[in-house]
């Protein structure tokens, strides 16, 4: 009897100990049940960040176009000069000075056509300066010069000092028929404030009438100087 004694403690420890253990796992511990009720929290849907960026442009790129092409224009071969064009380019183009050139071309000139005559006079008018005037003198009076050569030559002397307009105007008139005599007689009167008729038609008390106006212009001059 005294023999099974510790037998017994030890079955009753086995049993104490698998009975602990089955209570321990039976018992769960309870999680405590909240009474309050959940909030439904909705988060309102705005717009997005891509959304409040404003639309982009589509810019289209234009195709480009081939240009038009146009046709091709033939250079145009340039003229040969004329006789007299190359005459005159001769004078223009030497070395003398201008006085020499416009004297080359005074003499030329009479054996120039008409439109070769005119290129030469203005070559002549902007070479020859007033001192020298003398020198164009004889074609500026020949009536037989074509019109419009002679237009030229008077053109340039109503742009020129007093004391060359106002004598040449006066040769001019005096040759009844060169193509300006009368447009060089109302000049006269205008410029010198005379009438021709009121003179008797003199032209030497015209000559005197220029001659008092160029000496009272040169007083004047000379008294501002």
């Amino acid at each position: 009897m005294n023999n099974n004694r510790p037998l017994l403690i030890i079955a009753c420890l086995v049993l104490a100990i698998i009975g602990g253990s089955l209570w321990f796992l039976n018992t769960k511990p309870q999680v405590p049940v909240s009474t309050t009720k959940p909030v439904d929290i909705k988060v309102p849907i705005g717009p997005t960040l891509n959304s409040l960026r404003p639309p982009e442009k589509i810019v289209e790129t234009p195709t480009k176009s081939e240009p038009e092409k146009k046709p091709a224009v033939a250079k145009a071969t340039p003229r040969p000069l004329q006789e007299w064009e190359r005459r005159i380019d001769e004078v223009l183009r030497s070395s003398a000075d201008e006085l020499q050139t416009a004297q080359v071309l005074i003499n030329i000139l009479p054996t120039l056509p008409p439109e070769g005559q005119s290129d030469a006079a203005q070559h002549i008018s902007n070479l020859i300066q007033d001192d020298q005037y003398a020198r164009v003198l004889p074609l500026v009076k020949n009536p037989n010069l074509p019109e419009e050569v002679l237009d030229v030559f008077v053109t340039d002397l109503m742009n020129r000092e007093d004391k060359v307009k106002l004598p040449t105007l006066l040769e001019i008139a005096r040759i009844p028929n060169h193509p300006h005599h009368e447009e060089a007689l109302s000049d006269l009167e205008i410029l010198l404030d005379e009438d021709f008729d009121s003179l008797n038609r003199d032209f030497n008390k015209l000559q005197i009438g220029i001659t008092n106006y160029l000496k009272k212009q040169a007083e004047e001059e000379a008294t501002n100087q």
